[in-house]
């Protein structure tokens, strides 16, 4: 006779539960993170469109106003590793509505600042809630989707990006050329608050992935191949940074259409280099995109015509926003299980970080050799970063002896992947 012994009933455990695959019902909540990296996109590269504008208003040099793009870009990078301990143990769904409503004050900030530190104030508040927020959004896209598909559940997310380029940037722009700045940047506002709820609303919950310590991040950043990657990463997007946050400045004909040309070949090259990540490997990619920026880069002085020049911002936009499928890849493949959140967290750093710095290069590159010289510069940085993709190794071991994760293999069964 066998005797059973009732157990009291424990509610089901929710923490280790693997998100499910993203079937065509649940799209919705991709569409709706995509809507944030819309509104924080937006909110970072406005000031792109704004120069002149904001210059006029609040009487301060051109050259000051463009630091605002920096000193977003670097806070970014340095508040994003921080935010992540503080926040390790947040769900990521609530962790990312929080992000996009103090994007939101900080933009609320900014349209009503009266002076310009109070503005460079609304800035940092915008840039503390804009740090993670992509990394989390394209976090929670890929838990929610099959291996075979990682990069381009990556590159749907990363399209909300280049929609900012393509049109929120351009419209804000156009807005504030009719209304000045102030109302321009009160849209942006409530593009974030709208973003916020919709996410809320339709995004799937994730629990917090284990934390790491820090011999377990220091351990990740110094793994075979991933320095180099890094650093051919931080020069790409110094390049960018010191061009893209002056197209104003550098280009003569309407601000919004060149701002409209450079975010169409963005949003084609993420899309575009997503599939390609997928069928052909992140590394060739990589290297192809970025050989092609510097190619662009390189025919920019000498496009004198609008037409051309247009189209030169175009393929330049389209190559150097190729590259970010392809680079969380790359570090991917580079990865073993439960190393993945940290490098890709990496990359979200080094990015900001390059955009800062370039800021910082082309300001001074404005300053002291003017505004024609800012393509040849960001081509010295892109022909570094190149050199850095083409020469770091095709295969890797970690150590210990194992083999790098591959592209499509799954990843740990504990939703680990945000990045944080």
């Amino acid at each position: 006779m066998t005797t059973v012994i009732d157990k009291p009933h424990a509610p089901p455990d929710t923490t280790t539960r693997s998100p499910r695959p993203l079937t065509p019902t649940r799209r919705g909540g991709a569409a709706g993170l995509a809507l944030g990296t819309l509104a924080v996109g937006t909110s970072g590269h406005a000031v792109a469109g704004l120069l002149p504008i904001m210059s006029a208003e609040l009487h301060t040099p051109i050259v000051l106003i463009g630091q605002l793009a920096t000193v977003f870009a670097l806070v970014c990078a340095v508040s994003a590793p921080v935010l992540a301990v503080a926040t390790g143990r947040w769900e990521r769904r609530r962790l990312l509505v929080a992000c996009l409503t103090v994007t939101a004050a900080g933009n609320a900030l900014a349209a009503a600042a009266p002076t310009y530190p109070v503005l460079l104030a609304g800035r940092v508040l915008t840039a503390l809630g804009a740090a993670m927020t992509t990394a989390i959004a394209v976090g929670l896209a890929a838990a929610t989707s099959t291996p075979a598909r990682r990069a381009r559940a990556m590159a749907i997310v990363l399209s909300g990006l280049t929609g900012a380029l393509l049109i929120g940037v351009p419209g804000v722009a156009i807005l504030a050329h009719a209304t000045g700045y102030r109302p321009a940047l009160w849209t942006v506002t409530a593009l974030c608050a709208a973003a916020a709820l919709v996410i809320a609303a339709t995004a799937p919950r994730l629990p917090a992935p284990p934390a790491a310590g820090i011999r377990d991040r220091v351990a990740a950043a110094t793994r075979p191949g991933v320095g180099g990657v890094l650093g051919g990463a931080l020069l790409a997007w110094t390049s960018t940074g010191t061009v893209y946050p002056y197209l104003a400045v550098l280009l003569d004909g309407p601000t919004s259409a060149y701002l409209t040309a450079y975010g169409l070949g963005a949003a084609t090259g993420t899309l575009t280099a997503g599939h390609l990540a997928d069928r052909l490997g992140p590394r060739p990619v990589l290297i192809t995109a970025t050989a092609t920026s510097l190619a662009a880069l390189l025919l920019l002085p000498h496009c004198h015509h609008p037409a051309a020049a247009m189209t030169a911002v175009t393929v330049w936009g389209a190559a150097a926003w190729s590259t970010t499928p392809p680079l969380n890849a790359r570090l991917d493949t580079l990865a073993d299980r439960g190393t993945q959140p940290l490098l890709l967290a990496l990359a979200g750093s080094v990015i900001y970080l390059g955009m800062g710095l370039g800021g910082l290069l082309g300001g001074a590159v404005i300053t002291w050799a003017g505004p024609d010289r800012l393509p040849t510069t960001a081509a010295l940085a892109t022909a570094a970063a190149l050199h850095l993709f083409a020469t770091t190794g095709r295969h890797h071991r970690p150590r210990g002896g194992r083999p790098p994760r591959q592209p499509h293999e799954p990843f740990a069964p504990t939703p680990s992947w945000p990045l944080r």
